[in-house]
This record gives structure tokens, C-alpha cells and sequence, in this order.
């Protein structure tokens, strides 16, 4: 009868041994898991102008080309940035902005999506391609943009001479606060006058 008592007894506190354990492990696993998932989960940065903070994820102008679709030009932080795409909310409506590396420079991207009118806000996202992970955001305000204008050669006048063509090329200046302000320039080619000879006509001698 003692032992009995004895084996439910020792029976008992097996048992509370187990769940106390199981209980222990079970938050441990929890927390490890808990710190895995913070760890994995990077910061969302701020997408701001690059005369702001040039340090990292900056834009440099913004744009229009030549079939009237957003150009949104960004400087990367180095050569080996994760490729993205870009959504874009305006009035309510988000867009998604493909975007392309330029080859020649690799700290450079463009990415291209519906236009946003001038003297509005848009909002920008910056997803990572892989795994769609939010990694930047920013506000801006489009007071002007930048257009895509082809430079004209000069042209050959039948007599020789070149006429000079003036194009205007619209470039984009970013202010402190977000607004991009356009500034003109002009590309003028060079005036080289033909040469015009005058023949020498010999008189007799009377």
C-alpha cells in the first residue's frame, strides 16, 4: 500500500517536471523566434531630395519623357542596393513605378509610371523586388518637372553656312523642402560662316 502511495506520488511530481519544462521551453522558443523576426525586419528609411542628405536612397529630379510618363530619377546609396520598384499614391490611386539601373552608372536609378500633376503630392514607396519588402518612403510635393527635350544639330544653308540652333533643356533644382524648381539652360551650337570668295577679274590695258 506504501509503495503504491510512493509510485503515485513520485508519479506526480514526474509529471509536474515535464509541464514545468515544456512550459520553460515553449517561451524560450517563443522569444528566440520573436528576436529572429525583429531582427529580420530592417528599418523603412526616408526617401528624401539628395541636397537633403545624399547619404543614402535619394532623388535627384523628377521628370517627364517624351510619351508623357513620369521619370522619378534616384541616387543609390552604392553600386550593390537590392533592386526595387517604386508605388506611387496620388489622388487616392497607387501606380507602381518599374525600375531600371542606368549601365553606365550603377549608383543610378530611374524609375518610370503614371504622371503626376504639377502643384500636387505624391507618396512614394520603395518595395525590394525580392520579397516585396518596404525598405523607403517619402512625401514630395511636384511643383515642376523636368521634360525630355531633343538637342537640334545645326543645319547646312545652301550657301555654305551653318545656322546656329538654340534649344532650350529643362533641368530640375531640388529645394530643402521637397520641391523641385526647374532651371533652363540653353545648349547653343557653334556659328561657323562659310568662306565666300571673290574672283579676281584682270582689265586689259587700254
Amino acid at each position: 500500500m506504501k509503495q503504491k502511495q510512493i509510485f503515485i506520488i513520485l508519479g506526480a511530481i514526474g509529471i509536474i517536471f515535464v509541464l514545468f519544462w515544456f512550459a520553460v521551453l515553449t517561451l524560450v522558443i517563443k522569444n528566440l523566434r520573436g528576436s529572429n523576426e525583429k531582427s529580420a525586419e530592417s528599418p523603412v528609411a526616408n526617401v528624401v531630395m539628395c541636397d537633403e542628405d545624399a547619404s543614402g536612397l535619394c532623388i535627384v529630379t523628377f521628370g517627364a519623357n517624351n510619351l508623357n510618363r513620369m521619370v522619378i530619377n534616384f541616387q543609390l546609396p552604392n553600386a550593390d542596393y537590392a533592386p526595387f520598384y517604386v508605388k506611387a499614391m496620388n489622388r487616392g490611386t497607387v501606380s507602381i513605378y518599374t525600375c531600371e539601373v542606368v549601365e553606365s552608372t550603377p549608383t543610378s536609378a530611374y524609375c518610370t509610371g503614371v504622371r503626376t500633376p504639377l502643384g500636387e503630392t505624391i507618396d512614394l514607396e520603395v518595395y525590394a523586388t525580392d520579397g516585396d519588402t518596404l525598405i523607403a518612403r517619402g512625401s514630395f510635393l511636384i511643383s515642376a518637372i523636368a521634360l525630355s527635350t531633343p538637342i537640334s544639330l545645326p543645319s547646312e544653308t545652301p550657301g555654305g553656312e551653318e545656322t546656329p540652333t538654340v534649344t532650350p533643356i529643362a533641368s530640375a533644382t531640388p529645394s530643402p523642402n521637397g520641391e523641385v524648381t526647374p532651371t533652363p539652360t540653353l545648349s547653343k551650337a557653334t556659328n561657323t560662316p562659310g568662306s565666300t570668295s571673290t574672283p579676281n577679274t584682270a582689265y586689259p590695258n587700254p
